[in-house]
């Protein structure tokens, strides 16, 4: 029910129960060590994260990550934290009920969705965006769940196994139809790459060509009437439409960074930094093209946005981590157990869509948790005869648990802060708004909020600039605020004609134009400002 529904519920959720499972199987001395190639690629990959951040070009925000992406240096940590959770919980009979009953959530909103069912926070546009808020990030769900869930209806067994398989079947359906309405296009070529890889491992081919002839002309029918019936057919043509989200124009958010990436090769601009160094790598065919509203903060491409945050080094890391759990994805899919198969099919989609998405930080911890279980028994090789457990257990244990406490404080008051938000863009209550400011004082969008409630309210632009300052204060880079603050001075310089406050604004919006001389709205703030009063000579 907030300003950004689900966004900072989600956080709270991964976020602490991914800590508490940690401190947990620390406390109980359950903890077993990562492969030793895994594990130093996982360090160096938090390492050269926590370089960039403290090279980059945002301080707070490439720690913590920005409220809307959460993908700091401590998004990578806890990454890097719910693997090992994963490869502790081997023979955790509570993980296939656990994904399954997730898939359920994840696919039977998003079909009560399709068939009609839309309340408000569910009315984002022609395209299913279920509990994730976003179509994007409800395919990429689709992707990673659909799979597991299917494995989990072939292969689930013993006491309990039926209910298991009917509830499991009725998710991967419901998923199904998550992962066509979403129209994510990044998720289904992941899909579609993970059922070829499973086929190929399994080797499908050498058995009954006959009924794999006949599977495979079914799916093809399946695809051509979702073609037509469905959204799926307009998304895949948008493909070559310049103007459409996703479409070619993801080939120049491509290169513009790419540009970036050349510039900062070493060390990145730091987590969260690509906001603020897209004016570097920015042309006049991309500003011409596509704008820049909404802001573009994400390459749209993990290796890309790895790189951005990281340097090249932080991108080597995460590909090898990446091919240490494809290993044993690849192992799970030649002789592993169905559920197991799923697992490494649902691994297998998910980060295939990343290379036309970004790391979803509500989703991207629960894949290597994935990829920590399937990695659970070289983990296990690796523990062997390792020693130190306790003192791991006397200090991790305490420290996860802190964490924990201070993600459920700060995610609840963040929840509330969101609420309060909704109330004050809906109804521009001034009360809402700083009541949200006070709660959570780093969010970024809660002190522009206020300063168009201030505005609505009768209170001025000078205290609207007021909020935006603080607002600089947490992020003093941000295009976004900068940009704010220009239009404010602006419309104060034209509603008084004070020559103090003409040349106040100028020099901002020359400021602004001196660090991104493509930034078309704030050529136009600068035009206003030379038909107040035109500089001297």
């Amino acid at each position: 029910a907030g300003w950004f529904p689900f966004g900072p519920l989600r956080w709270l959720i991964v976020t602490v129960l991914v800590l508490v499972g940690a401190a947990l199987i620390v406390a109980r001395d359950r903890a077993v060590l990562l492969p030793p190639m895994v594990r130093w690629a996982t360090v160096v990959l938090v390492a050269t994260t926590a370089v960039g951040a403290l090279m980059g070009l945002d301080g707070l925000y490439a720690w913590t990550g920005t409220p809307e992406r959460h993908t700091g240096v401590a998004f990578w940590v806890l990454c890097a934290v719910a693997m090992t959770v994963g490869a502790s919980s081997a023979g955790n009979r509570l993980l296939a009920p656990g994904l399954v009953l997730a898939g359920l959530a994840l696919g039977a909103t998003a079909t009560a969705e399709a068939f009609g069912w839309e309340p408000a926070v569910f009315d984002l546009g022609s395209r299913l965006s279920g509990l994730m808020g976003s179509p994007a990030f409800l395919g990429a769900a689709a992707a990673l769940f659909g799979p597991i869930c299917l494995g989990a209806a072939i292969g689930a067994t013993g006491q309990g196994g039926r209910a298991l398989r009917v509830a499991a079947s009725i998710a991967t359906a419901t998923c199904a139809v998550a992962l066509a309405g979403s129209g994510a296009r990044a998720a289904w070529v992941g899909v579609v790459v993970a059922a070829v890889v499973v086929a190929l491992a399994r080797r499908i081919w050498t058995r009954d060509r006959t009924t794999v002839a006949a599977a495979a002309a079914g799916l093809v029918l399946l695809a051509a009437v979702l073609a037509t019936l469905t959204p799926v057919g307009a998304r895949l043509v948008g493909l070559w439409d310049d103007d459409a989200p996703g479409g070619r124009g993801r080939l120049d958010e491509w290169r513009v960074a790419t540009a970036v990436v050349a510039d900062h090769p070493l060390t990145g601009v730091g987590p969260e930094g690509y906001r603020i160094a897209f004016a570097e790598g920015v042309d006049e065919g991309y500003e011409a093209r596509h704008g820049r509203d909404p802001l573009p903060d994400r390459a749209h491409s993990g290796p890309l946005d790895v790189a951005l945050s990281g340097g090249v080094v932080a991108l080597g890391a995460w590909l090898v981590v990446l091919a240490g759990v494809a290993r044993s994805a690849w192992r799970a899919m030649r002789s592993g157990g169905a559920f197991s198969v799923g697992v490494a099919a649902g691994l297998v989609a998910h980060w295939v869509g990343q290379l036309f998405l970004f790391p979803v930080s509500s989703l991207e911890p629960i894949a290597w948790l994935l990829g920590g279980w399937l990695l659970a028994g070289e983990a296990a090789a690796a523990s062997a005869g390792s020693t130190g457990s306790g003192w791991v257990r006397r200090v991790a244990a305490p420290v996860l648990a802190v964490s924990a406490l201070v993600a459920l404080v700060t995610g609840g008051l963040g929840v509330a802060a969101d609420r309060q938000a909704r109330v004050a863009a809906d109804t521009a209550s001034l009360e809402s708004a700083e009541s949200a400011v006070d709660l959570r004082p780093d969010v970024v969008r809660h002190h522009l909020l206020l300063a168009r409630v201030r505005v609505a309210n009768g209170e001025g632009l000078v205290s609207a600039i007021d909020a935006v300052d603080d607002a600089l204060a947490v992020s003093p880079r941000d295009p976004i605020v900068r940009l704010a603050r220009a239009r404010y001075l602006v419309e104060r310089a034209v509603a008084t004609e004070v020559p103090a406050h003409a040349a106040a604004a100028r020099a901002d919006v020359w400021a602004l134009l001196a660090d991104d001389p493509l930034e078309t709205r704030a050529w136009a703030l600068a035009l206003v400002v030379a038909a107040i009063e035109p500089p001297s000579g």
